[in-house]
Parts: structure tokens; sequence; C-alpha cells
């Protein structure tokens, strides 16, 4: 069974709360989906994807443990030892968050390292989390933020909503200090720092969501899937692409480095 790292989420009502409606937001769009159709499985499992030990799956904004199940399994198919962590509602001050996440990594560590596997606002986390020196094996993320300079203004409007309403004294929530401040300044510039990790960011072009050129990072195998945003959670390229990243085998080969341009 998975160990849960929910800690973050029940420090205050308000998060609480919120982590409730997401997570009836994702059964409603599981549901939906059952209806509409859900993506292909992603098959048999390769010989040399198989792994041993921990591994932490770390949620972002609005992510709960039910959004993390598909992810989950796989990863438990693939031989690990799978440790969810939301990282609370997501929308916390980024130090205090990848604070609470190297607990969570340091804690499960088995003298081997950990890998570590986050999804959108948790591959920031997990990424300054590895800067920082968390005995992180390998890193894995999907859909996540690294250049805040290609940020879409939605993106930067509902930051600035976040910010101002954590600066009016609301617990867990980040303030615009912490967007723009010296309150994680250190947190911001680990975003582009250099990573002496395997690590593979994965990224799609229908990302809704996060810009895919805010993805690629040139410390990383940047490998491109199809789908949008949510389905980096549970489609089989994506899938795949964990698997090869925990393995801490290059799999940039399997899809071109999407151009910048």
């Amino acid at each position: 069974m998975p160990v849960s790292s929910v800690q973050a989420m029940a420090e205050v009502p308000v998060t609480t709360a919120l982590t409730a409606v997401a997570d009836v937001c994702g059964r409603l769009t599981a549901l939906a989906g059952a209806v509409t159709g859900r993506p292909e499985p992603p098959g048999a499992v390769r010989d040399d994807w198989l792994g041993s030990g921990p591994v932490v799956i770390v949620g972002g904004v609005g992510t709960t443990p039910f959004g993390l199940e598909p992810l989950r399994r796989w990863v438990e198919r693939l031989g690990y030892r799978a440790v969810l962590h939301t990282a609370g509602i997501g929308t916390g001050c980024g130090e205090r968050s990848v604070a609470r996440l190297r607990e969570v990594i340091e804690r499960v560590d088995e003298g081997d390292g950990v890998g570590v596997v986050a999804h959108s606002r948790g591959g920031q986390f997990a990424r300054v989390a590895a800067v920082g020196g968390a005995p992180v094996r390998s890193l894995v993320t999907l859909g996540s933020p690294f250049d805040v300079t290609r940020m879409t203004a939605s993106m930067v409007v509902a930051a600035t909503v976040v910010g101002a309403i954590g600066s009016m004294g609301l617990p867990g929530i980040a303030t615009l200090e912490c967007l723009r401040g010296p309150c994680c300044a250190e947190f911001r510039d680990a975003l582009r720092a250099p990573l002496d990790v395997p690590f593979t960011s994965v990224f799609t072009r229908g990302d809704r969501v996060v810009p895919w050129r805010a993805s690629l990072d040139d410390g990383a195998d940047n490998v491109e899937v199809g789908g949008g945003h949510l389905g980096l959670l549970e489609r089989a390229d994506a899938l795949h692409a964990v698997a090869s990243g925990l393995a801490a085998r290059p799999v940039s080969a399997l899809r071109p480095l999407a151009p910048t341009g």
C-alpha cells in the first residue's frame, strides 16, 4: 500500500476545504472521462524499466491523492514503493513547501536516494529540493514550469490573486512577497540552477495550463508527449517517460527536443 504524506493539507482549515473541493472536482473529471473514454493503458512493463526503493510522487496545484492514483499504480508496477505527497493544495509559500517535501524525501530514504516524480507546480518544489541537496536519485517532472518568464498572462493574474489573498493574512497561502520579494528569492533562483542528478522534464504542446516552453530545461532530458496537462498523469507515453526517467536512462531520443522559437 502506498504511504501518503498529507500533513501539509491539514495544517489549516482553508487548505483542508480547498483540498476537499479539488478532490470532488477530480472525481467528477474521472467520471466524465469514464464516459468519454480514458487514455490507452501503458501496457507491459519492460525489463529495463524495473526498479526498487522509494519513489515520492508530488502533486501540483489542486492535486489530491485521488488524482495521483494512475501514476501511483504505474510506479508500483515498476517495482517501486510509492509515497504520495500532495504539497497541500499547492498554493503555499515555495520555500516552506520545499522544506516539507525535503522532510518527506529524507524520511523515506533507505540510503540509496529517492526517485521523485512531480506534476505541475510540484515539479518546482522537487527541482528546488534536489538543487538544495535532498537525497534525490532521479527526478522526473510532468508539465512543470521552470522558466517563469514564459508564464501566460492568465497564470500571472492567478498567481497575483493568490498572493494578494495570502498577503491579507490567510494562512497556508503564498504572499505577494513570495512571488517577487526576498521571501522566496532562493526558491526562484533554484528553478534554473544546475542540477547534478538524472533529470527528465516531460511536456506536451497541448498543455493549456503551463506553456510547454516553460518546461524546457537545459539540464534535463526534455521529452515531448501528447495530450494535455492532466493527461500527463495517465497517458501511456507520459508513463513510459516516467519509467525511463526513474531508471536514469536517457529518453530524449524517444522524442525530439521541441524548438524554442
